[in-house]
């Protein structure tokens, strides 16, 4: 860490840019590059201005790949610095002005939890939670080569729409641990503007369903207690995996290590545990008056 370091944000004219450094020795960057890709796809086709800036460390992006990307109270973070030490990122998040948000969530890749225990100690944040998950990987080809779902007579998979934001917010894991406001509206990008898969039964009703999150993985699976345990939850990840291999993207899942059902069924598809992810939030220190 230097005196002179500084926050200096890529405009998001560079952000095409950036996201390609990650393209080399494929796929060990993908994080980043799905990430970043995310972004710049809902830049270019929401209608409303989306409030999400991207950071370097004085400038020098192009010269190891380390950013920072916040989207409200989200940050996410990546360096492609070959140091083991995590210096470079440790000195970016340490110009990042942690004290002016109420609350920060985090998913990062294991490697970097040093980093991010380091600014918790350095800054005296208050760890809110903080979990494991196993990181899933499948490439587009392997999903390609999967045989198609086996729906039910009747069934159809549709592209979800807002008329089932409600529906899918009252069945939604979290909304009792995050704000009704970004939760609720987090679902509403999600829906409206990244892949996602519903399963409709012979009735018209919404029994299963998988969206994609801001980093492009396979999240928010759910299936309606009463129709479990008929293969409906499989069925909308296989179908999600193969549609996003058509449009040229691979798949992922990020599953909570004690998500043994989930672990299991990503397990059976096929799916590889390449490494772990981290979900953490954290507070600022309170002010004393």
């Amino acid at each position: 860490m230097t005196d002179c370091d500084q926050l200096v944000e890529i405009p998001p004219n560079d952000w095409i840019e950036l996201k390609h450094l990650f393209q080399r020795d494929w796929p060990e960057h993908e994080f980043a590059y799905y990430l970043l890709g995310n972004y710049i796809c809902w830049k270019s086709k929401h209608h409303e201005p989306i409030d999400v800036k991207c950071y370097s460390l004085n400038g020098n992006w192009r010269a190891d790949g380390t950013f920072a990307l916040q989207d409200g109270f989200e940050i996410y973070f990546y360096s492609a610095a070959q140091d083991d030490n995590c210096t470079t990122l440790i000195r970016l998040l340490s110009q990042i002005e942690w004290e002016s948000y109420h609350e920060i969530s985090m998913d990062y890749l294991e490697k970097y939890h040093p980093a991010v225990e380091r600014i918790i100690g350095d800054r005296g944040l208050t760890v809110a939670s903080s979990n494991l998950a196993n990181y899933y990987f499948m490439s587009k080809e392997q999903a390609l080569a999967l045989p198609s779902p086996a729906i039910p007579a009747g069934f159809v998979f549709e592209r979800l729409q807002l008329k089932d934001l409600d529906y899918i917010y009252a069945q939604w894991p979290l909304r009792n641990h995050i704000s009704y406001e970004a939760g609720y509206g987090l679902l509403k990008r999600l829906i409206q503007l990244n892949a996602n898969v519903g399963l409709f039964n012979d009735k018209g009703v919404l029994v299963s369903w998988c969206l994609t999150d801001q980093t492009g993985a396979h999240s928010d699976l759910q299936t309606m207690p009463e129709h479990c345990r008929h293969g409906y939850g499989r069925m909308v990840v296989v179908e999600l995996a193969k549609r996003l291999a058509c449009v040229g993207s691979d798949s992922k899942a990020y599953v909570l290590h004690d998500n043994h059902k989930s672990i299991k069924l990503f397990d059976n598809i096929g799916f590889a545990m390449i490494q772990n992810l981290r979900w953490v939030v954290v507070n600022p220190k309170v002010k004393k008056l």
